[in-house]
C-alpha cells in the first residue's frame, strides 16, 4: 500500500498500525479466505484507508473479512468475491459490537486445544454454573420453563466432544446459549418482558446510522446479555478466561 499515512482518528488503539502494515494485513486476510491471487482495487484500498482512519482495528476487520467467508461457505454459496467491499457490512457490524462489549475482541485466529487449551474442564465448569443459574430468579417467571431450559442445556454441553477443536466448540456453545435464551424469555412474565425490551432499547441508543443487519444483531446480542444478567448465567463459551 503506497501513500503517505494518515493518522488514526480518535478512537484508534495505542500505537496504532501505519497505513502499510495495516492494509497488507487486511489485503493477505481478504486473499487467504478468497483462495486465489487477488488484486485489490483503487475501491478497496480506499474502503482500507476509511477504516483505518475510523479507528477499526485491523484484527476487528481481518475477524469480519473470514466471519463473511465463513457464513457464505456455510450458506454452501460457491461463487467469487471480486471487492472487498463485500465485508463492509460485517466489519460495521464486528466494530460495533466489539465495542459495545457484546463479542471478545480476540487478536488471530482462535487457537485449537492442541494449542494449550483443555476444553475438558472448561466445559464441566459450565456445566456446574449452569447447575445454580437462575434459581434466585425465578420470581415471575414460569418456574417450569427455566428448569427445563437449564437441564435441556446442561445436557447438550455434557454431550460435546471436548477434543472437536475450539472453533468447533465455539459454534456449539454459541447454539446452546442461544436456544436457551430463547426458551428463557418465554418463561418471562409480561411484565418483565417489557421491562426487558425497554432496557435493550435503552443500552442500544440510536442505531439508525447502521444498516438493517447491523441494528438486528445488536439488538439481539443485548437482548441475550440482558437475559444472561436476569438469570445469573454465564457466558457459553471456552475464551475470556
Amino acid at each position: 500500500m503506497t501513500g503517505t499515512p494518515t493518522p488514526a482518528l480518535s478512537g484508534a488503539p495505542d500505537g496504532a498500525e501505519d497505513e502499510a502494515s495495516y492494509g497488507t494485513r487486511v489485503e493477505e486476510a481478504f486473499i487467504a479466505e478468497r483462495g486465489t491471487p487477488f488484486l485489490l482495487s483503487p475501491k478497496d484500498w480506499r474502503l482500507i484507508c476509511a477504516w483505518r482512519e475510523s479507528g477499526i482495528p485491523s484484527g476487528t476487520v481481518i475477524r469480519a473479512v473470514r466471519e463473511a467467508f465463513e457464513r457464505k461457505r456455510a450458506r454452501g454459496d460457491l461463487s467469487k468475491i471480486s471487492s472487498l467491499s463485500y465485508c463492509a457490512n460485517a466489519v460495521e457490524v464486528l466494530w460495533e459490537m466489539e465495542r459495545r462489549g457484546l463479542v471478545g475482541a480476540h487478536g488471530g485466529r482462535t487457537k485449537t486445544p492442541t494449542d494449550g487449551l483443555d476444553a475438558a474442564p472448561r466445559l464441566a465448569s459450565l456445566v456446574e454454573a449452569l447447575e445454580t443459574a437462575g434459581e434466585s430468579a425465578l420470581a415471575e417467571t414460569d418456574p417450569t420453563i427455566v428448569r427445563d431450559a437449564l437441564c435441556a442445556a446442561r445436557a447438550a454441553l455434557a454431550e460435546l466432544d471436548a477434543a472437536a477443536g475450539l472453533e468447533s466448540l465455539e459454534e456449539s456453545l454459541k447454539g446452546v446459549e442461544k436456544t436457551l435464551v430463547r426458551r428463557l424469555e418465554k418463561a418471562l412474565g409480561d411484565a418483565e418482558r417489557a421491562a426487558l425490551e425497554r432496557s435493550v432499547e435503552e443500552e442500544a441508543g440510536d442505531l439508525s446510522a447502521l444498516s438493517k443487519e447491523a441494528r438486528g444483531r445488536i439488538q439481539r446480542a443485548l437482548r441475550a446479555r440482558a437475559l444472561r444478567r436476569r438469570f445469573g448465567l454465564p457466558a457459553l463459551t471456552l475464551l475470556g478466561g
